[in-house]
């Protein structure tokens, strides 16, 4: 997805040839597609964190986040395999093969149309994400929530290239439009079940709703669910969320990596604490049925 908006335009993609404009640029930027074959995995990370002096190529926009130069790195080396419908469904999920003539996405019918278009790509027109852990769950999330956290994604507070770029466009009406939107969708469906062994789950469970006072973690019920009670709106529910995804949000946070609203410095000092075992039962547990079926 990220590639089709912001690399496509001077490097091309299966099916989609690069404009003449750019083909008459000093330097030209190259086809992806044939250049990559030729390059490391190593030496891409480099260009695509750095970018190149005295041409048009950037460097990425997040230095914090290596890992998603990583996933670049894996989807470039893939890039010459991949055939036009393929590379659709990579870029556009839901939306593959629903593009109009070359302006941008079919909108959907329901306010903030063209940016709503936009996120359901990666979130889906459900927020329930695309089944892994590369995409967030929005659905159901607090609307206070989401909306600080694309202005913290627009103004670079939260790190990461992939979201700046999206988020640094929007206005503030449209912010409130998809915070208001993603909110309201706590009727799809929840995640499916972790193939994580029940221990682990346990483990999870067992910090989650009593934290481990001789380290001083605490409990993460009372800030972030699963189950009823009165909790601040500015802190994410993680029952339903995504096992990947949580365990690399709280690692980037452990690393102080991640960034975010203003209470993040709050959740790196606990994930400081927090040992990789931890991160995985943690993570297991809040993506199991087990903290589902507290919440919903």
């Amino acid at each position: 997805g990220h590639y089709a908006t912001n690399c496509l335009p001077c490097h091309g993609a299966p099916g989609r040839p690069r404009p003449p404009l750019v083909q008459q640029m000093l330097p030209q930027p190259p086809t992806l597609s044939a250049k990559v074959v030729a390059l490391s995995p190593e030496e891409l990370f480099r260009v695509v964190k750095h970018g190149i002096k005295y041409t048009a190529m950037p460097g990425w926009v997040a230095r914090e986040r290596d890992d998603e130069v990583w996933a670049m790195v894996a989807f470039l080396k893939r890039l010459p395999d991949l055939d036009a419908a393929q590379f659709e469904t990579l870029a556009y999920g839901e939306r593959a093969g629903m593009r109009d003539d070359g302006n941008g996405l079919v909108s959907l019918e329901i306010p903030g149309q063209d940016a709503l278009a936009n996120c359901v790509r990666c979130h889906g027109s459900d927020g329930a994400g695309r089944g892994n852990g590369a995409f967030p769950r929005l659905a159901g999330q607090r609307e206070d929530y989401l909306r600080a956290s694309l202005q913290a994604y627009a103004s670079g507070e939260r790190h990461s290239g992939i979201m700046q770029p999206a988020a640094a466009g929007l206005q503030p009406r449209e912010i409130e439009r998809l915070a208001q939107y993603f909110a309201a969708q706590s009727g799809a469906a929840p995640v499916a079940a972790v193939s994580v062994d029940a221990e682990a789950i346990a483990r999870g469970r067992e910090l989650a709703l009593r934290g481990d006072p001789a380290r001083r973690l605490p409990s993460c019920i009372e800030c972030h669910g699963p189950g009823e009670g009165e909790r601040n709106p500015m802190y994410p529910e993680l029952a339903g969320q995504y096992a990947d995804y949580l365990a690399l949000q709280l690692r980037l946070f452990k690393e102080g990596k991640r960034g975010g609203t203003g209470y993040a410095p709050v959740m790196e000092e606990i994930a400081g604490r927090l040992e990789e075992d931890d991160i995985r039962a943690l993570s297991a547990y809040y993506a199991s049925g087990a903290a589902q079926a507290r919440r919903f």
